[in-house]
């Protein structure tokens, strides 16, 4: 109770901020729905999804290990010296991407899957999405919950209005949804970046320092790599299966149910790992036993949420696509339960692979999301195939469960070892 006391402003800071930032994707679906066919939102949900792919892949584990070692150095009094190795680490593995990605985007463009001008705003997308996702990260982890959660809810409500804005005045068309989100995003990066304070300054460290801990960041991340691409298929396989076996107007519906279905789970869970990981990865790292309370807070939370959020769309799903997505979305909303259930299931896999990130078990994280991906299809496609949509949906609590499993099973294991 006392652990649990502790962490109430904290979660109450976050909660607010994530509620408000529901609230502004939730209009933003109901306004997008309005204004786009089907098809336009499922095409430009599917090159989200390539962005979405790239900067997991390439800032994502970095940034995990930022998460990891960062406690250690703001003990030190000198946390400016694992953000500069972390920035470092990413522009490395930009370097080393980019000569791999340029022949598959030119050979994306050839055969007419893509224009030219969807690469461009693609890749700029990449680019205000990692700077973003860089300097939430240090505000995540010296818990500056206020400045983070404006950063959401600014990008949460500001993408899918300046969307809507620019396609009532430009015209119902891919690239004015993707442009409207390039700009809002770098908009915000010019005002909440430069007002991040200045990291404390540190101990000039020395280049064998640097080399070393440079190192960690690469052994400690390089198990990772992979599950950009991992997360990618058990998070939105689905939907380029959809494209492929049915349309891209299946696409657009099956993705704004999803999104109803699944935001209010993801924020509650975010609300929670955010407020309790960093302190969580202190008493880890500090062999503190309230480790294992934090972790019990953390599980008896997301338990009630998902429970709960089960509840409601099971009985009220309806109500919730009438009131928040366009008439022409709303025949699938029996697909909502099925959703819910998955990413309650999901919210709980998450407290396990964090526990193999608290004890740099990154291989067991690999294992875990590996298995959730490769269930994804060989679950998925089947069950699209047969049932369309309907399957598509039936499908996401089996391979979250899967993946439950496993994480639990690595998780346990990890802790034995230590």
């Amino acid at each position: 109770m006392r652990i649990a006391r502790g962490l109430v402003s904290d979660v109450f800071s976050l909660g607010t901020s994530q509620v408000v930032a529901v609230l502004g994707q939730l209009v933003g679906v109901r306004l997008l729905t309005e204004v786009l066919s089907p098809a336009v939102f499922g095409e430009a949900s599917l090159l989200l999804g390539v962005a979405a792919l790239a900067t997991s892949t390439l800032i994502n584990p970095t940034l995990q290990t930022l998460l990891r070692h960062y406690p250690a150095y703001v003990t030190s009094g000198n946390p400016s010296f694992v953000e500069d190795v972390a920035a470092k680490n990413i522009w490395r593995t930009a370097k080393v991407a980019l000569p791999i990605s340029l022949p598959l985007l030119v050979t994306a463009v050839l055969f007419h899957w893509i224009t030219l001008v969807d690469v461009l705003l693609i890749s700029a997308l990449v680019g205000v999405d990692g700077l973003r996702m860089f300097q939430t990260t240090i505000l995540n982890a010296t818990s500056q919950h206020g400045r983070y959660g404006a950063w959401q809810v600014g990008e949460a409500w500001g993408r899918p209005l300046v969307a809507y804005l620019a396609v009532m005045i430009g015209g119902v068309r891919t690239e004015t949804v993707l442009a409207a989100f390039v700009v809002t995003s770098a908009a915000l990066y010019a005002v909440l970046g430069r007002s991040t304070p200045a990291p404390e300054a540190g101990v000039p460290p020395d280049g064998a320092r640097e080399s070393e801990l440079l190192q960690n960041f690469r052994t400690y991340a390089r198990p990772l790599i992979p599950l950009g691409v991992i997360g990618w298929i058990s998070g939105m396989a689905d939907r380029y299966m959809i494209g492929g076996l049915l349309s891209a107007k299946d696409v657009g519906t099956y993705v704004a149910v999803y999104g109803l279905a699944s935001r209010p789970m993801l924020m509650l869970s975010n609300i929670v790992e955010t407020a309790i990981r960093p302190a969580y990865y202190s008493a880890v790292a500090h062999k503190s036993p309230t480790s294992k309370r934090y972790l019990g807070v953390w599980l008896l939370t997301a338990v009630t949420g998902a429970a709960a959020m089960c509840l409601i769309f099971s009985f009220y799903h309806q109500h919730v696509s009438q009131l928040l997505l366009g008439q022409e979305f709303r025949e699938a909303s029996h697909l909502m339960p099925w959703i819910a259930v998955g990413y309650g299931v999901l919210a709980l896999s998450h407290i396990s692979t964090r526990i193999c990130y608290a004890h740099d078990a990154t291989r067991s994280v690999l294992a875990t999301e590996a298995a959730g991906a490769c269930f994804a299809v060989v679950v998925g496609f089947p069950l699209i195939y047969l049932f369309g949509l309907q399957g598509a949906a039936v499908a996401v609590p089996i391979y979250f469960g899967i993946q439950l499993f496993v994480s639990a099973y690595l998780a346990r294991r990890s802790l034995q070892d230590t």
